[in-house]
């Protein structure tokens, strides 16, 4: 599909010759002005067809750039889902799974398909509002605040697919509720705002990061589910997730889409079998950005594997509480920290034994500081003081770093083993904005290879299918480059060498929750879908086989999209 005009007349759009810029040489425009006409066009035909947008004074609303920025989005989120489809397709048809139906009428994707990619470029969203949502329990809830604004709406706005905590896919209709079970109880969750005939029952930390997933909501058929936090808030605030959380990501779903089509490589698993296999590609952006994978001098020295991934918290507390928070960890060191560097010892868990605790011994005496308001809770362990992931190639951030200018930035990205960050042998940290205030921050390296299920403690057996188009339907990914060398990266993972660095959190987290650990996964997609090399790469890729430069320019698009276009004769050079 060589002609951006097929593209978008699957989304029934009618552009007039006068619409367009035809460029038949090689000079390409590199300022040229917006054409509204085709922009008022496009966004109303995309945007549900309304044809008063058609005409509408977009000049009264949005500059030049604003539009243009709509255009480029609209374009990445067609691209991202017309390529997942092709790629996701073509690797189903080898490995033998069921692949997604033909394309529907105009080249419509069906909708398996669709419902499928937005429950899996979602599952970043809802990584983000719940932590949104954790932070605004302790000042002001995001309910209320949705309701004041007046800008989104809260429950259902439209019909929607999803999951529930037995994995099985569903329809939510329009105008659901979703009721918490508490006091033995199922109550709605609402608030005296929407409702002064209904008293307010929203759920708290405990509920959010309850293993018992205390959410239900009906589907379709009135036929109740129980379903997660994640879900659960992602329901009830749809209208923002939808028009806010994912429409903010959507350049880097289109990056997504490109990491997702090559991160394993589909070959046989043998030299004379038909028979295909999923197996880990090194040299692809999601594994080559995120760990060292040496295969040769396994066990010399320096030669262990290393990781540029971690989950970052920190406990803060008043500096005049300092003594007291002394004595706490010193009972922490007795048990399961190695006092002169803050490594956790073996077999010892940093979220039980070292932050659970932790947070135990200072909550008695409520020494942990939320007057910032910065009190957020991660979705994957539940566990309070989140700062976030970060990833880092080289010394350099993969996007934004949540922990950008911290002074224990350097300590994390040194950080090799989970446990408390050292300061010349102090573990507390002077807060950025608050000279008043101390932190104590822990780390958590994660390596790809054993959130994949590859530790010798989680059986070394594989965690991550590759899904076909059916819940029946997948094929675990092996531990290796090709069929003859299957569990050759699980073997070097399990080392002594290695071994020392691998970790019973990720490991319970693999146990406990397939879908978190593979949650965790898509967020550290999206993590290296930011990084700009990567992401120039995805562009190339994808607008040079969907988009024709000597056919059709659209005003004022060039510098977002045409420049990353390769023709034929670029190819030739």
């Amino acid at each position: 599909m060589k002609k951006l005009l097929g593209l978008l007349g699957a989304a029934s759009l009618v552009v007039s010759t006068s619409a367009v810029a035809v460029a038949c040489n090689k000079d390409r425009p590199t300022s040229a002005k917006l054409n509204r006409d085709l922009a008022r066009q496009l966004i109303a035909s995309i945007a549900g067809g309304d044809p008063s947008l058609a005409y509408k004074d977009f000049g009264d609303l949005f500059s030049d750039a604003d539009i243009t920025a709509t255009v480029v989005k609209i374009i990445n989120d067609l691209l991202g889902k017309k390529y997942g489809y092709e790629s996701t397709n073509a690797n189903l048809d080898k490995l033998g799974l069921q692949k997604y139906e033909d394309l529907g009428e105009n080249g419509k994707l069906p909708d398996s398909f669709l419902n499928n990619y937005n429950l899996q470029a979602g599952t970043v969203a809802e990584d983000l509002l719940f932590t949104e949502y954790s932070t605004s329990i302790s000042s002001n809830r995001l309910d209320l605040t949705q309701i004041d604004s007046k800008l989104y709406s809260l429950n259902p706005t439209e019909d929607v697919v999803v999951k529930d905590v037995k994995n099985n896919t569903f329809t939510v209709k329009a105008k659901s509720k979703i009721s918490i079970l508490k006091d033995g109880g199922k109550k709605v969750w609402s608030i005296r705002a929407e409702d002064k005939s209904t008293p307010s029952n929203t759920p708290e930390l405990a509920d959010l990061t309850s293993s018992t997933n205390p959410f239900y909501v009906n589907d379709d058929k009135g036929a109740e589910h129980q379903i997660t936090a994640k879900t659960a808030l992602r329901l009830r605030f749809q209208d923002y997730f939808d028009n806010k959380l994912v429409k903010d990501i959507i350049d880097n779903i289109l990056t997504m889409s490109y990491i997702d089509s090559n991160a394993f490589s589909i070959l046989p698993t043998s030299n004379e079998s038909t028979d295909y296999g999923a197996y880990i590609n090194t040299s692809s952006p999601l594994f080559a950005k995120t760990q060292s994978w040496f295969t040769t001098n396994t066990t010399g020295t320096g030669r262990n594997w290393t990781t540029n991934v971690r989950m970052v918290w920190s406990y803060k507390f008043e500096r005049k509480n300092e003594t007291k928070v002394t004595t706490a960890l010193n009972d922490i060191y007795s048990k399961a920290v190695d006092p002169t560097n803050g490594e956790i010892l073996k077999d010892k868990s940093l979220i039980k034994d070292v932050m659970g605790e932790l947070a135990t011994a200072l909550q008695k005496d409520n020494l942990i500081y939320n007057g910032d308001n910065s009190n957020a809770y991660d979705s994957f362990f539940g566990n309070q003081g989140y700062k976030g992931f970060t990833v880092y190639d080289n010394g350099s951030s993969l996007g934004t770093s949540p922990i950008a200018s911290k002074s224990y930035e350097s300590a994390v990205k040194a950080a090799t083993k989970a446990g408390i960050l050292m300061k010349s042998g102090n573990p507390y940290y002077e807060d950025s904005s608050d000279k008043n205030i101390e932190e104590i921050v822990f780390v958590l390296p994660i390596y790809m290879i054993e959130l994949l299920g590859a530790s010798v403690e989680s059986s070394g057996q594989s965690t991550y299918e590759v899904q076909g188009a059916t819940d029946d339907s997948k094929k675990a990914i092996q531990f290796g480059w090709s069929g003859i060398n299957n569990t050759k990266y699980a073997d070097i993972w399990n080392q002594d060498n290695n071994k020392e660095y691998h970790s019973k959190d990720v490991q319970n987290l693999i146990k406990d929750s397939k879908e978190k650990a593979r949650a965790m996964v898509n967020q550290i997609k999206y993590l290296v879908s930011q990084d700009s090399s990567t992401s120039e790469i995805a562009k190339t890729v994808l607008y040079s086989k969907y988009l024709d430069a000597d056919l059709v320019y659209y005003a004022g698009l060039y510098d977002s999209i045409g420049k990353y276009i390769k023709t034929d004769k670029d190819e030739d050079k």
